[in-house]
């Protein structure tokens, strides 16, 4: 029997459906001999992954998907992977197009969907000629996962830290991405840039879904191997994983952008262009640079490597 560890830290709305479908996965392994354990992090559970591999005793699984990207972002977190992980990005098909190009991050991740942030709003004219850097009262939610992050880093590396530092300065932002778009509802704020499963609710009277003048930004999450298992055994899973079933229910449930070919239906968010940090200049950001803007500008930011605010 071979047993492979697996780290989940994904879709907090969608999490009862991937914990039924990887029950039934780890019942299915097991006549061929895979004993799958599934870990899982994030809402609902006591730390998110990344606080948790920051941890000098974190036990490093075989396989991670996560949606927890400072697992891949932080340097300090991810040298713990990176020196073991499979080439795995060219072990499947995927759709070609902006969004994918968006998220591409090179041979040992392998994107497997995205959450597109759009603008729940109450003011559409506003959105079309609005720049993400200019919003003044803009609504964002996920302060300690990876939704306020990647909008502060888009925002960073296209108009620059300054830019960034008085987004942040202007906006309502909330502990969680649920909290922006009942900003909204409630008055609080026009407009809120949410994932768009929240956004579809839009009534098209008095609130509307728009897309950001840029494209939606795009939340992704990757698949990531280590050479901890054999090779095949890893092709295996992330074929049974990230299978035509899983990736279907993606985007019929949660319109999120699927990238796996054999994946049925697509987000209605899909666009010529899409926000997401680059590679290049993720790799020239160090902890400290983020970390030390962004919890200066919300208070209720968690840094893992100083301790302030672990738990918020």
């Amino acid at each position: 029997m071979t047993h492979i560890l697996l780290y989940w830290n994904h879709i907090c709305v969608l999490h009862r459906q991937e914990k039924a479908f990887l029950d039934a996965l780890t019942q299915k392994l097991l006549p061929d001999g895979i004993q799958l354990e599934v870990r899982y992090f994030g809402l609902g559970y006591p730390e998110h992954m990344s606080e948790y591999l920051a941890r000098p005793d974190a036990v490093l699984p075989d396989l991670i998907v996560s949606a927890d990207l400072e697992v891949f972002e932080d340097p300090d977190i991810f040298c713990k992977l990176n020196g073991d992980l499979y080439p795995v990005r060219s072990w499947m098909s995927l759709r070609s197009g902006p969004m994918l190009d968006a998220v591409e991050r090179g041979p040992f991740l392998l994107p497997f969907l995205s959450i597109p942030l759009v603008y729940y709003t109450r003011e559409p004219e506003v959105c079309c000629h609005t720049a993400l850097a200019d919003w003044n009262g803009l609504a964002l939610g996920g302060i300690n996962n990876s939704a306020v992050k990647t909008v502060v880093k888009t925002v960073w590396e296209r108009w620059g830290s300054q830019a960034a530092e008085a987004l942040l300065e202007r906006s309502l932002v909330t502990d969680m991405p649920i909290g922006a778009f009942q900003a909204v509802r409630q008055g609080q704020a026009s407009t809120a840039l949410v994932p768009s499963l929240y956004a579809l609710r839009a009534d098209g009277q008095e609130t509307f879904l728009r897309l950001p003048r840029e494209g939606p930004v795009l939340i992704p999450s990757y698949f990531c191997a280590r050479t901890s298992v054999p090779q095949w055994i890893a092709c295996c899973m992330v074929k049974e994983i990230l299978c035509q079933e899983l990736c279907s229910f993606y985007a019929a449930n949660g319109d999120l952008i699927v990238y796996p070919e054999h994946a049925q239906g697509k987000s209605q968010q899909e666009s010529p262009s899409a926000c997401c940090p680059s590679t290049e200049w993720l790799a020239s950001l160090t902890h400290d640079e983020f970390y030390g803007l962004y919890c200066q500008k919300l208070l209720k930011a968690a840094d893992w490597k100083t301790g302030n605010n672990l738990h918020v």
